[in-house]
């Protein structure tokens, strides 16, 4: 299956218009020419009409300028998707005289063979198409603005990947990237993307053809309909090279409901071709003639139809007869002429060929049609291999040249003396630079260092001064465990009392750690609200829902949990009391880490309300918001502690949430 539809159309309506050009516009027309047919891309392919009578409209106040003569070649691009293609070879050579007359119209010239180009691929005329954009691409050398360079190199990535050629693909779409990443425009991604992801599938390197369709899935929702249609265009057929006939078709059958509302047949065209032949491999002829049949309905209609896509729907025809054991009418296609230069539609024929002549038994033609196809495959293994070397080369050589335009800079020998000054100067320039940058960076490192050892002393001392107004925890521990064997025989008492050393013990053992396991923090949480609800039946119920595939192991900030909870406890239903009181623990595992939501119904969070509580000291809180700015400082993706007071609304919904995020790899050390 061949990818019918060209990417670097997409790039070429969007990035033409991307370029501030000189304009003679009258006061009351405040919109720029840019932007009215920036705005208007979209609707070209649905409302051609419409469009141009608005382009012409916005063309009558202006003169005989470049944005006069850039929406003459909009107008000529409207004009072609109205069915009227004899009329823009006109508008675009009277484009190319008024740029050949104005020096500074290089863009414009540019724009204008890309524009061209696309004309041409669309009559498959490829190699005509490769010398237009060449020219383009010699144009832009000269030009002020390199905007338009990006859609030229996806162009002629195109181009190559049309003609079998996939390492100069490969280049021309690293190219784009190369220049799209110089000039901050990450709005042409999606397109380069999605080329680089047809070029990768040609080359069976399906990894790297994944890894760059989902680069470009990121944006799709904001690419333009066209762009949209390409992208479903080009992951069917990677599925179909690998035989996912199924996922194939349902990418082709989201391209179709995109492209159905274009007024042109091109692409539903292309489109019902790919739609037939999956149904063909699917086993479903009839579903296979119908498309294959309205592929061919629209193709005699067309005043001059695409040989690509006559040569290649005979080919899809033959193939369907020889699904159906009909020799006579497969004979009947594959004798037709062949009227392509595409290399993967040749090659697909060649296979038809050689199952053809393997069941009329004529076993010689059957022979050397497989000997083509080998050494179709052959070349292309070749090709792979050319393509890694290509992309790794141009990687390492790539440099911002591709920013600017090439100067030609004439040399003399009376210029070799003050040049041999300017690289001494230049040096030594360079090495000031380099030792003062040095000592800055030294300044900001050593300040950095002296904040974060005042930060870990204030933590320090935070902790120290929880731990002793918790009452000594040590002594009390060992009092308690002392008098424990007389209380053994209350098991009223003795349970309770059990339950407080083993939460004292908890408590001693995270108050010196950083990081606890989830499941210590849990347990230990657990046996605190036990030994509250045994001492205070009115204290709140506990809800926890925790998510079974979350690993007890995970490392978390210590008390994390723990001091939420028992704030909640002893702060949230003071005034509240009700036997639907409750705090809910959710600890579920996303995308990028571990989630922890706590929520009590209580009366709100209230900043300040209890400082002067004897029951706390408020520093429990302090410590929490300090340790995880100090880890956050030590990591790339940062963790998070958030409290929020849940306002009363309509329902009676009040409290207090707590929401804490710790990513994945999250290192929980000083």
């Amino acid at each position: 299956m061949k990818n019918m539809i060209v990417g670097g159309i997409c790039a070429l309506l969007f990035l033409a218009c991307t370029s501030e050009q000189k304009r003679n516009i009258e006061p009351t027309d405040r919109i720029t020419v840019d932007s009215i047919v920036l705005s208007r891309i979209d609707s070209i392919y649905t409302h051609p009409q419409k469009i141009r009578e608005l382009f012409a409209h916005t063309q009558q106040h202006l003169t005989d300028s470049i944005a006069y003569y850039k929406l003459e070649l909009f107008i000529g691009f409207c004009l072609y998707y109205e069915g009227k293609p004899e009329s823009i070879r006109p508008i675009q050579q009277r484009v190319l005289s008024f740029c050949e007359r104005t020096p500074e119209a290089k863009e414009l010239e540019a724009m204008c063979w890309n524009h061209h180009a696309m004309l041409l691929q669309f009559e498959s005329k490829i190699d005509s198409a490769l010398i237009c954009l060449h020219h383009a691409y010699d144009a832009l050398q000269f030009a002020n603005n390199h905007g338009e360079l990006i859609s030229v190199c996806i162009n002629i990535a195109d181009m190559y990947n049309i003609n079998g050629n996939l390492p100069k693909s490969a280049d021309f779409y690293l190219k784009a990237l190369a220049v799209a990443d110089s000039l901050h425009s990450p709005r042409e991604y999606f397109s380069i993307y999605t080329g680089l992801a047809q070029t990768y599938t040609y080359l069976n390197n399906y990894p790297q053809a994944d890894r760059y369709f989902q680069l470009a899935e990121k944006s799709i929702a904001s690419a333009l309909a066209q762009e949209q249609v390409f992208f479903y265009n080009n992951k069917g057929n990677s599925l179909y090279l690998r035989e996912d006939y199924n996922e194939s078709l349902k990418c082709f059958q989201e391209a179709y409901k995109i492209s159905n509302k274009f007024k042109y047949d091109y692409f539903n065209i292309s489109i019902e071709i790919n739609m037939g032949e999956l149904y063909t491999l699917l086993d479903q002829p009839d579903s296979a003639h119908y498309y294959l049949d309205k592929a061919n309905l629209a193709l005699s209609k067309a005043p001059n139809g695409n040989q690509d896509q006559i040569f290649y729907l005979n080919s899809l025809y033959a193939g369907l007869a020889l699904k159906e054991n009909n020799l006579t009418a497969a004979d009947y296609y594959l004798s037709k002429p062949c009227t392509t230069s595409r290399a993967t539609s040749i090659h697909l024929h060649n296979k038809r060929l050689m199952d053809y002549y393997a069941r009329k038994r004529n076993f010689e033609k059957a022979y050397r049609y497989r000997e083509i196809v080998n050494q179709y495959d052959d070349s292309l293994r070749n090709a792979r291999n050319v393509a890694n070397i290509t992309e790794i080369s141009y990687r390492y050589s790539q440099d911002t040249t591709l920013l600017k335009r090439n100067i030609t800079i004439a040399n003399n020998e009376t210029q070799i003396s003050q040049q041999q000054g300017a690289i001494v100067l230049s040096t030594a320039l360079l090495v000031i630079s380099v030792l003062l940058a040095f000592t800055i960076i030294l300044h900001i490192r050593r300040k950095s260092e002296r904040k974060y050892n005042k930060q870990m002393a204030m933590v320090a001392e935070l902790r120290m001064e929880n731990i002793r107004n918790r009452i000594s925890p040590h002594f009390v521990f060992n009092v308690l465990n002392a008098i424990m064997p007389t209380f053994k025989q209350y098991s009223e008492l003795a349970h309770p009392l059990q339950l407080l050393i083993e939460v004292l013990r908890g408590n001693l053992l995270v108050s010196d750690k950083i990081a606890v396991e989830l499941g210590e923090e849990v347990e230990l949480v657990k046996k605190y609200v036990t030994l509250r609800k045994e001492t205070n039946p009115n204290t709140a119920n506990v809800l926890w829902d925790i998510d079974k595939d979350i690993s007890t192991n995970t490392l978390i900030p210590s008390m994390i949990i723990q001091i939420p909870v028992e704030n909640s406890l002893k702060y949230a239903f003071d005034t509240i009391e009700n036997e639907d009181n409750q705090v809910s623990i959710l600890i579920s595992q996303t995308e990028d880490g571990l989630s922890i939501r706590i929520e009590d119904n209580g009366s709100g969070y209230q900043p300040g309300t209890h400082k002067e509580s004897k029951r706390g000291t408020g520093n429990g809180l302090k410590v929490l918001f300090r340790t995880i700015e100090l880890l956050n400082s030590k990591n790339e993706q940062k963790a998070t502690f958030d409290i929020q007071n849940i306002q009363p609304n309509n329902s009676g919904q009040h409290g207090t949430l707590v929401t804490i995020f710790i990513p994945f790899n999250y290192q929980i050390k000083f």
